[in-house]
């Protein structure tokens, strides 16, 4: 039987050497020291997961760019407890959940002073965002009403079938009545949450007053320029207040949640299923 020779070298830390591990006892331990420290570097960076990506259909507007990436996240236990000691009051129900489940905008740390800068849709966006990412794409409705055939029936949706509005303006240029026009920019989360801080206000008033804070300016048929105010809100014509405010609410950017609509497998026809953020928050 013959001998079994083993060649035990490692590469010089100096590089191009080999050193021999008997004849060599000290570059062979210099060698493994600088092996060990060439792998301790620092890990790979490992990228998040695709759900827990999204993109903004309007974004935050910062002075040079638009950011539309947000990353969210699944939300936990302690954050359902979170979720519970606000539930009274819908309107903080929201920024909380908000608040919770989104990590960033962009490279922007979304913290309670960035999310109600940001346009309703937007923040519908990531609230349809942050449920997919904590129960999944799927919801389950039950007892819907057909109203081709009369029969109730269940069904099950999906979140990411839902398409967002797109847009590249924060402004919108309406025709008024009487020739001229008014600028508009869409409503914020601060806009929304300005509103429903009103007490007791009728929903006439509500409009007013949010008109007030987006309406930027008034042009009239010579040109004149009338900067906007609640004040000018208020004095709009009524036509022209609705017309505004039909305008903002069809081209208003994110999730069509009022136009999704599902086929009843049994008589074939398409049933109207109009969603809220409400409807989406009843898994919270």
């Amino acid at each position: 039987m013959t001998d079994m020779q083993y060649d035990w070298t490692f590469d010089s830390p100096a590089g191009g050497r080999q050193v021999d591990v008997l004849a060599d006892a000290q570059g062979t331990t210099a060698a493994i020291q600088n092996l060990l420290t060439d792998s301790a570097g620092e890990p790979p960076a490992i990228p998040a997961p695709a759900d827990c990506l999204i993109t903004l259909p309007a974004g935050l507007a910062r002075e040079d760019r638009v950011i539309t990436e947000a990353e969210v996240r699944e939300l936990t236990g302690a954050d359902q407890e979170a979720l519970d000691r606000v539930r009274s009051n819908p309107l903080r129900l929201l920024e909380t959940l908000l608040e919770l489940g989104t990590v960033r905008i962009g490279d922007v740390p979304a913290t309670s002073d960035v999310l109600p800068q940001l346009l309703l849709g937007d923040r519908d966006a990531l609230v349809i965002g942050i449920r997919r990412v904590t129960f999944g794409d799927e919801m389950e409705f039950s007892e819907i009403v057909c109203p081709n055939c009369g029969e109730d029936f269940a069904a099950t949706i999906s979140l990411g079938d839902i398409q967002p509005q797109m847009v590249t303006s924060s402004r919108l240029t309406i025709p008024m009545r009487k020739g001229g026009c008014a600028i508009v920019r869409y409503p914020t989360g601060a806009d929304q949450a300005a509103m429903l801080a009103i007490p007791k206000a009728t929903d006439a008033e509500r409009n007013t007053f949010l008109l007030g804070r987006c309406l930027v300016e008034v042009r009239d048929v010579q040109g004149n320029v009338t900067a906007g105010s609640a004040d000018l809100a208020k004095s709009l014509g009524m036509g022209d207040l609705r017309t505004i405010l039909k305008q903002l609410a069809a081209t208003q950017p994110g999730p069509r949640l009022l136009e999704v609509s599902i086929e009843h497998e049994a008589c074939g026809g398409e049933v109207p299923l109009p969603l809220s953020v409400a409807d989406i928050f009843r898994d919270f």
